[in-house]
């Protein structure tokens, strides 16, 4: 067994010891293909922490994961791959009942997990059920990504999953109709009832709801199912939903804080990637003093110990709040399945707009239009200053900040508000009256080059054109006639 990866949580196999109780899954694996990756990741709300990853190479592997930090309830994906081969199912452990896995052969689906824990026993039982179609899911999955798989050929292999995916959500309405209600039961209802009203299998949702006694309906997962049956998203138009959110303090807030300002509601979550490239850019606005008409807002349900790893990582300039009820809390009103999702509250507290996903220029032309500060205009070293000169247009997150003029040059301070790479091509040039007036003569960072901004941050750059014509009231900042070119047309340098 050779280790590809240690982490700083991992102290030769077993990792940290427990604080409270040693809880451990011991492995005990045989006739595994050579090559074969396993890997245990700790869940966080649907999305998984890895913990712990190694090679095969020598068929046969035994290995004890000691589990630390245990929650009430612990849940781990455990997950085989070689190759485009992929395998996983789920672990539950809680204090005092980890569990034995033992098996031969990749599929984990056909692997033991032998464990007094109700929980697992019931995800046994929902293994069983589902372990023959999830395993032939898995091998035309492999064949579908396989490059050598001709078009035609892959297009009838995911129609092909998606009639298994319709037999495995079948064989699950089966398993609960038939195991009794508990805990766990309600858990996977939960997963089931996430599709809502819009789901084909609605009307047997409900009938199965109507079984639930009152004491299941009003447990938080109770609650969250009645939500994902019976809630309604807030719609443009509506007035906000207000929730108990809490800062990494402690301290109890609501979004009715800011009525009066227009409010962007961010929601996200540790693990997403997106929501961690809108920070720098939400940074960046608050730099240029838009907290003075609207507010940026971050939601999370995140746990307290990822919460305040969050903040800890980003050190964000807006307001970050926790939403502490998790599945019946702020995110379940508002039906959030994907992070980032963002709403605009008007100052009235009336949903304005709602956007699905992470669109940098998007929100950079709500930001612009709702509450980017007037431009003001001065005299420094010579030069006539334009800060936060107003445009008519602009296709891409560059942002002009800063226009000086001066008698033999024009030079623009600018910004790219995203996090990553931005480049400034060397045939960027100014534009009046739709005609080519000034090309490009020198620059801070190199032309035509990508330029990687530091974790966190924005880019920025000064960039110097030929003198504006005289008489010149406004102009264009063009890269390019691409259509990724970015465009910031009606520059305006005159009050």
């Amino acid at each position: 067994m050779k280790t590809l990866i240690k982490l700083t949580a991992i102290a030769a196999i077993a990792l940290t010891a427990c604080q409270k109780a040693e809880t451990t899954i011991t492995f005990n694996l045989t006739d595994l293909p050579e090559g074969t990756v396993i890997e245990i990741s700790k869940m966080e709300n649907h999305v998984g922490e890895r913990v712990y990853i190694d090679t095969v190479n020598c068929g046969s592997c035994s290995f004890v994961y000691k589990c630390d930090s245990l929650e009430e309830i612990t849940k781990f994906s455990l997950q085989t791959t070689n190759g485009l081969m992929r395998s996983n199912r789920n672990i539950a452990v809680k204090e005092n009942y980890g569990a034995t896995v033992y098996g031969s052969g990749f599929y984990v689906q056909n692997w033991i997990i032998d464990s007094k824990y109700p929980r697992q026993q019931f995800i046994n039982k929902k293994n069983d059920a589902l372990k023959d179609v999830s395993i032939e899911i898995s091998k035309i999955e492999t064949e579908a990504k396989n490059p050598a798989t001709a078009q035609e050929k892959r297009d009838s292999l995911y129609n092909k999953i998606r009639e298994l995916q319709e037999k495995r959500t079948e064989i699950r309405f089966a398993l609960i109709d038939t195991l009794p209600i508990d805990e766990a039961w309600l858990d996977e209802f939960a997963n089931l009832t996430s599709t809502g009203p819009g789901s084909p299998d609605y009307s047997r949702m409900t009938e199965i709801y109507n079984r639930l006694s009152d004491a299941d309906k009003a447990t938080p997962i109770g609650r969250h199912i009645t939500l994902n049956l019976f809630g309604k998203a807030p719609a443009v138009g509506d007035k906000v939903i207000d929730y108990d959110l809490y800062d990494v303090d402690g301290n109890l807030h609501h979004l009715s804080e800011y009525q009066g300002k227009w409010l962007l509601v961010d929601f996200s979550a540790y693990f997403c990637g997106p929501c961690r490239m809108f920070v720098p850019m939400a940074k960046y606005f608050y730099e240029k003093g838009i907290n003075k008409k609207m507010e940026i807002v971050t939601l999370t349900s995140d746990s307290q110990k990822l919460f305040k790893k969050l903040i800890a990582e980003e050190k964000y300039a807006t307001p970050i709040w926790n939403d502490r009820d998790g599945r019946d809390g702020i995110f379940a009103l508002y039906k959030i399945h994907a992070v980032p999702t963002f709403y605009l509250i008007s100052p009235d507290g009336t949903i304005a707009d709602m956007l699905p996903g992470f669109d940098p220029q998007r929100i950079a032309d709500i930001v612009i239009e709702k509450a980017l500060p007037e431009p003001e205009f001065k005299t420094e070293n010579g030069a006539s200053v334009i800060i936060n000169p107003t445009f008519s247009s602009n296709n891409s997150p560059v942002f002009v900040d800063k226009v000086e003029l001066y008698a033999d040059s024009t030079v623009l301070n600018c910004t790219c508000a995203i996090a990553g790479k931005y480049c400034i091509k060397s045939d960027t040039y100014l534009s009046v009256n739709g005609k080519r007036a000034c090309t490009i003569t020198k620059a801070d960072i190199g032309l035509g080059e990508w330029v990687q901004t530091p974790y966190g941050e924005v880019g920025h750059c000064r960039l110097t054109f030929e003198p504006l014509p005289k008489g010149t009231t406004e102009f264009d900042f063009i890269e390019g006639d691409c259509d990724e070119c970015f465009r910031v047309m009606g520059i305006k340098i005159k009050e």
